[in-house]
């Protein structure tokens, strides 16, 4: 009987241990896994989610975006999950792969990208402020050179 339980303990310990779920950005607590600032603005962040449950956060798409070039491709196939904020709903992470990211000098996000991120084509269409302001999707984003 002991031997069984110490079985579902330790296995009960792993699943929770290695879960994929992403994690909420702790605002003025979290700091960049790229840059190292602290992660302070709510309408931006970033997260990937690795497959053994890892996670990194960042304190811009931007951020997460020079992570991933600078990793030689082993963050792409250590990755399950990449999210983003929405910029329409503060401290919400999303899918980078559904999202529609608007670069326009309008939104200040904190590395100087000016990128927001936003669920659909439509709302980011709608919060284009500038001229030369684009919506790109995240194969996009990450086929841009810096």
């Amino acid at each position: 009987m002991r031997k069984l339980f110490s079985f579902f303990l330790i296995t009960s310990i792993l699943i929770v241990s290695c879960s994929q779920d992403p994690e909420p950005i702790v605002y003025g607590r979290d700091s960049c896994d790229h840059c190292k600032m602290t992660i302070m603005d709510q309408k931006y962040g970033a997260e990937i989610v690795t497959k053994k449950g890892k996670i990194l956060k960042f304190d811009a798409a931007e951020c997460m975006v020079d992570f991933i070039k600078n990793s030689e491709g082993k963050v792409n196939t250590d990755a399950d999950r990449f999210l983003t904020v929405d910029f329409a709903h503060p401290g919400t992470l999303i899918d980078a792969n559904k999202s529609f990211f608007l670069k326009d000098k309008a939104y200040q996000s904190p590395m100087g990208g000016n990128l927001a991120s936003f669920t659909s084509g439509q709302l980011a269409e709608n919060n284009l402020r500038s001229a030369d302001g684009k919506i790109l999707t995240w194969k996009e984003l990450l086929q841009q050179t810096p």
